[in-house]
């Protein structure tokens, strides 16, 4: 770490430890008083402040991966590989380009040694992966090695303003035979349900700056991948290009070369923002007609998450629902592979936060206690992988802390890391910058909604804001429930949300109830209230069967969880 700081200019010695003072490379050359230490410096996390010109950052530490490098056999291609490329409009020196190979491999699917065709992956003119087709149309790549865009040094020798995302290898080459050279493949196509970009996180850099023509197939998991690489490369960089059949390669075959240039000159903008019509909405029209409402992610937490939502979570200080709130995140990334990206004033450190989600996920505690099993460091290190991969944290003290630096950062985490969902923990913490000085809170609260409810459609993210409610109303011996009209300073709490929650504490009943009191979509639930047991060493809920206290419930009418949904909240330490 201290020789990354010096590299970067900051003056720090080999042994210094924790927080030191130094001048800073910025602004101390110029200032009258040279040797100020007017610069901040955690040297073991690498974090730096200037008090005086405010430059700050952080050392990026980025944990290595081990990938297992292929080897390729460089041998003339055989008669009938290049015949059976030239019956698909691919000629041999579009072959040579892209140094296509052949071999004798094993093949799962097979379960014997076949013939195989190589399409081989090069990034830097170095071999990082093989993708091997039978002539069945079994595929395979090398188990360990990297993945990543096939045809991506071709494409970057051809261009740096550009780039062709196409649905598989011969798609590519078909564009490259058109003359069109800046086209890549995605490495495992695409398929129905969720689109699993995890490739992306190492080559996103490649697509910065790039107008990005996405040319997948017209079919439904082709579409579906279309709009994950829209989403996490930014809707407003990319370009779509439609074909009149299935793809890029029954376009050459069919109607040769100049019918694929018109396909690629005749692109459209991905629609972001703006006006819709029959038109531009129909692949959606007939999804929505043949597979009914979108399915969500059932966690059995008495909603249904789905992307591009906003909710708020209210409730009194204390009743847990930052803790509810986690149980929901551990779930959703168990289950549905989600990654997060957390804004919390409410922690004292990340390592704090993290403890939590690591007792959530295994059921036991993190820290010594005499009531509860500990959990033992060699899981800590185990499942320290998992959460780094879906848990990011905002760093409060080297960010900008309104919402639009938030929002920011997070539109970079969707590019970078494909998150699902935002938290913002808590948003009392947060403001609307350069906003008139006359405007109201209420009327800086509408702004700041606006801003996150266009974040979490065009994204495709689901928005989980955390607020206190400012007014809190007793009835006899305990608190009424509140919602969102209760939480401070506007209406627009409530108004502008699509899903409301309370997470309350009944002191009587020693149970955690979780209040719906607004759902905007039918497919995501019903207003209602659900009920569970906490457990205070893991910080787990767990749905439970109402206890009646002899209140009368009548504010918030919905069932209590029965043994199905108790089911559903299985055992996350199996899970791992």
């Amino acid at each position: 770490m201290i020789q990354e700081l010096q590299k970067l200019g900051i003056n720090v010695r080999f042994g210094q430890r924790g927080n030191v003072k130094t001048t800073c490379p910025k602004c101390s050359q110029d200032r009258k008083k040279k040797n100020d230490p007017c610069l901040s410096v955690d040297v073991e996390e690498g974090v730096w402040n200037c008090h005086n010109c405010g430059f700050r950052g952080a050392v990026t530490r980025r944990v290595e991966k081990e990938y297992v490098v292929p080897q390729v056999e460089h041998k003339n291609l055989s008669e009938q590989v290049i015949n059976w490329f030239a019956d698909r409009g691919i000629s041999n020196q579009t072959l040579l380009r892209y140094q296509v190979t052949e071999g004798i491999d094993y093949m799962p699917q097979a379960e014997k040694e076949v013939r195989t065709i190589h399409f081989n992956y090069y990034y830097n003119e170095k071999i990082f992966n093989i993708k091997h087709r039978d002539r069945d149309k079994n595929f395979k790549l090398v188990s360990g090695a990297l993945l990543g865009p096939y045809g991506i040094d071709v494409a970057c020798d051809n261009s740096d303003t550009e780039i062709i995302i196409c649905e598989g290898e011969i798609d590519a080459l078909s564009f490259y035979e058109a003359g069109i050279k800046t086209a890549v493949s995605v490495p495992n196509g695409a398929s129905k349900g969720s689109q699993k970009l995890e490739w992306l996180d190492e080559f996103v850099h490649v697509f910065e700056g790039k107008k990005i023509y996405i040319a997948t197939d017209t079919d439904e998991p082709g579409l579906a991948l279309r709009n994950e690489l829209a989403r996490r490369l930014g809707k407003e960089n990319c370009m779509i290009i439609d074909f009149p059949c299935k793809d890029a390669n029954e376009v050459l075959t069919t109607y040769g070369t100049d019918k694929l240039v018109e396909c690629y000159n005749s692109a459209t903008p991905f629609p972001v923002e703006g006006i819709d019509d029959a038109y531009s909405v129909r692949e959606e029209i007939l999804r929505l007609y043949e597979e009914g409402y979108p399915k969500g992610a059932d966690v059995g937490s008495g909603m249904i998450w789905h992307p591009g939502q906003v909710s708020l979570i209210t409730g009194i200080p204390g009743h847990g629902k930052s803790s509810f709130l986690r149980n929901v995140m551990s779930l959703l990334a168990l289950d549905y592979g989600q990654r997060f990206f957390i804004y919390s004033a409410e922690e004292a450190n990340t390592a704090h936060a993290l403890s939590e989600m690591f007792q959530i996920v295994t059921g036991k505690s993190f820290f010594k206690t005499p009531y509860a099993d500990r959990l033992p460091k060699e899981e800590v290190e185990a499942l320290t992988p998992f959460m780094n991969e879906h848990f990011k944290y905002y760093r409060l003290s080297d960010n900008d802390l309104t919402i639009e630096g938030i929002l920011g950062k997070a539109k970079e985490m969707v590019k970078r890391y494909g998150i699902n969902g935002l938290v913002i923990d808590n948003m009392s913490t947060v403001e609307k910058s350069l906003s008139n000085q006359s405007d109201t809170r209420h009327h800086q609260i509408k702004l700041i909604m606006n801003d996150v409810s266009r974040f979490a459609r065009n994204y495709g993210v689901h928005v989980y804001m955390v607020a206190h409610p400012k007014k809190i109303s007793k009835l006899k011996n305990t608190y009424e429930v509140p919602n969102g009209y209760d939480v401070g300073d506007s209406s627009h709490w409530f108004n502008l949300v699509d899903n409301g929650l309370t997470v309350y504490r009944n002191f009587e009943t020693k149970q955690t109830e979780v209040h719906r009191w607004k759902v905007r979509f039918k497919y995501s639930g019903e207003v209602g209230t659900s009920y569970f047991t906490y457990n205070i060493n893991n910080s787990r809920f767990e749905p439970a069967e109402k206890i009646n206290d002899g209140s009368d419930d009548t504010k918030f009418v919905g069932q209590p969880y029965g043994k199905e949904d108790i089911q559903k909240f299985k055992s996350l330490t199996d899970l791992v």
